[in-house]
C-alpha cells in the first residue's frame, strides 16, 4: 500500500462522519449493503484503518480501499524495474523525455458507465494539480493535448523520473471530475465515481465501506490474468482497529482477508492450514534522526559511534524477525535501490561495540568512575529519543536501541510522543533525537526527508543537490547511481542511522486462491476467486 504520510486525520473524519450521516449510500442498486456476507459471491476484507475518504485527490494516504477503486494509466512491474501499461491500452515516451503519449480504449468508461476519454483524464490531472497535497508530484506536466477521445500527451517542462511513482498509484487513478464538480468535493469524497474494479455503493462510518463490481472496468496489466470484470459482485471492507480481533476474525473465517497481521500472531497462524501468510518488505525506512545542532550529538564522532553501536540484526531478532534491518536509506521495495551499496555500507558500518567505544574516547569521553556510562568533564553522555507511539515497531524497538546504546556507554533517554508531534518538533527544531519513518515506493521520497523540502531545519548542500539530480534524471541505471551518491553524501554528514525496513503480514483463508501481492505491497485482486 502507497503512503506518504501517517494516518492521523482518519480518526477526524470518522467522526465527522457520524455526525453527518450514519451511512452513505452511494449506488442505486437495492440490495442488502452489508448483511449479505455469505456465499463466493462476496469478498470480506480486514484493515485496521477506515479511510479519510474515497477521493484520491482529497486525501493524504491510501490503503486497500484505494487500490479497488482506481486504476492508474500505468503500474510499475511486480520488481518495480518496469513502467507497464494498466488502464490505458499502451503508451510512449519521446527521445527527449518531455512528452508521453497515452492510448486509452474506444470504449473506456467510468464505473457510473459515462464515457471516459482523454479529455477525463486531462481533467483529472488538472485537478490533482490544483487541489491535491501531492500536486508537486506532477508539477513537470506543464500542458496536456488532447489529440482525440484516446489520445492525450503529457508535455513536460523537464523529463520527471520523480512523476512515475505517483502516476503508476492510486493517485495516477482517473476522477470523475464533471461528477465531482456536480456533487460537491465533500459528498464525491464519501462517494467518488472513478475507474477502478470496483466502485463505491455504501460507506458505513466507523464499521465498513460496501464496494461492488465495476461492470465497465478493464484492464492491459500484465501481472495479471483477468484483464476484465472482478470475480466479486461485491467486497466489503470492515474497519478493525484493533489486531487481535483482526486476526480472531480471520481464524474464525468471519473474514477472508485481513491486513497487518501482528508480529505475536505471525507464527500460530503459519501452523494454521485454514490460513495463508503474505510476507513483505515496505517500501521504506525507519531511521533514527540526530539532531547536530545540540550537545552532545553536535560531535560527529558521537554520532558515528552510535551508527556502529546498534546492533541492528540483533535488533531483529528481538523483535522475531518482522523488520529487515537496513544500513541504506532505500528498501530494496524501492525504485532506486541499489544492492551493491547496501552490501557496500553494511560492511562499512556493521555493528562494531570496540570501534564505537574508540570513537567515544576520541571524542573524550570514558567510563572514569566506573558506572557503565561514559563521561566528559564529569558529565554522562546522555541524550533525548522521541519515540514514535502509533507505529508498533518504532515503540518496540526503542527499549532495544537504549539498551545497546547502555552497552555502549550512552544514557538514551526514551521519550514517547505520536509521530505527527515528533515531526512537529523536528520542524520546530526542538529535539536531540527521533524516531522516523517513511514509505513510498520510489527514493525520491528522501527528497521530503533530507532537503529543506521536507520542513525540517537540517539540510546540506550536497545532500540536496543529489537528490534534486536524481529526480530528473530518466535512465534507471543512471539514477541508481546518483542514489548511490546520495548515500555517500549523507554518511559523511552522519545524521541518521537507517534501522530497518518493517516486513508487512496479509493474511487469508485457505480457500482464497489467486491473491497476489508485488515486492512494493501492491495487493491484486483481479485473479481472486473464492473455493
Amino acid at each position: 500500500m502507497l503512503k506518504k504520510q501517517k494516518k492521523f486525520t482518519a480518526l477526524l473524519l470518522a467522526m465527522l462522519l457520524v455526525v453527518t450521516a450514519l451511512s452513505t449510500g452511494c449506488s442505486s442498486n437495492d440490495s442488502n449493503s452489508s448483511s449479505d456476507v455469505q456465499g463466493n459471491n462476496t469478498l470480506v476484507i480486514a484493515i485496521q484503518d477506515e479511510v479519510e475518504g474515497t477521493d484520491i485527490q482529497q486525501v493524504g494516504w491510501t490503503n486497500i480501499v484505494h487500490e479497488l477503486i482506481y486504476s492508474p494509466l500505468v503500474t510499475f512491474s511486480n520488481d518495480l524495474s518496469e513502467i507497464q501499461p494498466c488502464f490505458a491500452e499502451s503508451y510512449e515516451i519521446s527521445e527527449d523525455g518531455l512528452s508521453i503519449t497515452f492510448h486509452l480504449y474506444a470504449d473506456s468508461k467510468f464505473s457510473n458507465g459515462d464515457p471516459l476519454t482523454a479529455e477525463s483524464v486531462k481533467k483529472s490531472v488538472l485537478r490533482m494539480k490544483e487541489i491535491s497535497e501531492y500536486s508537486g508530484d506532477v508539477e513537470a506536466i506543464e500542458d496536456i493535448e488532447v489529440v482525440d477521445d484516446t489520445t492525450l500527451i503529457y508535455h513536460l517542462s523537464e523529463p520527471a523520473a520523480y512523476m512515475w511513482a505517483s502516476l503508476c498509484s492510486d493517485f495516477g487513478g482517473v476522477v470523475h471530475v464533471d461528477k465531482a464538480d456536480e456533487m460537491g468535493n465533500d459528498e464525491f469524497n464519501r462517494c467518488a465515481i472513478a475507474n477502478g474494479m470496483f466502485m463505491v455503493k455504501d460507506w458505513q462510518a466507523g464499521s465498513q465501506i460496501v464496494l461492488e463490481k465495476n461492470p465497465n472496468f478493464k484492464t492491459t496489466n500484465p501481472n495479471v490474468e483477468n484483464k476484465g470484470l472482478a470475480n466479486f459482485d461485491q467486497i466489503i471492507v470492515r474497519f478493525i482497529p484493533d489486531q487481535f480481533t483482526r486476526v480472531s476474525e480471520l481464524e474464525a473465517g468471519n473474514v477472508d482477508v485481513a491486513y497487518d497481521i501482528p508480529a505475536a500472531s505471525r507464527e500460530d497462524l503459519k501452523a494454521n492450514s485454514d490460513v495463508i501468510l503474505y510476507e513483505y518488505e515496505k517500501a521504506g525506512v525507519s531511521y533514527l534522526m540526530m539532531n547536530p545542532d545540540f550537545e552532545p550529538l553536535n560531535d560527529k564522532k558521537i554520532r558515528e559511534a552510535i551508527n556502529i553501536g546498534i546492533d541492528k540484526e540483533a535488533l531483529a531478532a528481538s523483535m522475531n524477525n518482522v523488520i529487515t534491518p537496513t544500513y541504506g536509506f532505500i528498501s530494496k521495495a524501492q525504485a532506486g535501490y541499489s544492492a551493491d551499496k547496501e552490501a557496500e555500507l553494511a560492511e562499512k558500518y556493521h555493528y562494531d561495540l570496540e570501534k564505537a567505544k574508540a570513537l567515544l574516547k576520541e571524542a573524550g569521553y570514558e567510563d572514569a568512575d566506573g558506572d557503565g556510562f561514559v563521561e566528559k568533564d564529569g558529565k554522562k553522555l546522555t541524550f533525548e529519543f522521541y519515540s514514535s507511539t502509533d507505529r508498533a515497531t518504532a515503540k518496540n524497538s526503542a527499549p532495544v536501541l537504549q539498551e545497546q546504546l547502555r552497552l555502549l556507554g550512552i544514557d538514551m533517554v526514551i521519550t514517547e510522543y505520536e509521530g505527527a508531534y515528533i515531526k512537529q518538533l523536528m520542524r520546530e527544531n526542538d529535539y536531540q533525537s527521533a524516531s522516523r519513518s517513511f514509505e513510498w515506493n520510489d527514493a525520491d521520497i528522501l527528497y521530503y526527508v533530507f532537503t529543506e523540502a521536507s520542513g525540517y531545519p537540517w539540510h546540506e548542500e550536497t545532500v540536496t543537490e543529489k537528490l534534486v539530480e536524481a529526480r530528473y534524471i530518466t535512465d534507471p541505471d543512471l539514477r541508481v547511481k546518483k542514489y548511490e551518491e546520495f548515500h555517500d553524501a549523507i554518511f559523511d554528514q552522519m545524521v541518521a542511522v537507517s534501522l530497518f525496513a518493517d516486513i508487512d503480514c496479509i493474511g487469508t483463508r485457505a480457500n482464497i486462491k489467486g491473491f497476489a501481492v508485488t515486492n512494493d505491497g501492491r495487493s491484486l485482486y483481479h485473479d481472486v476467486v473464492k473455493e
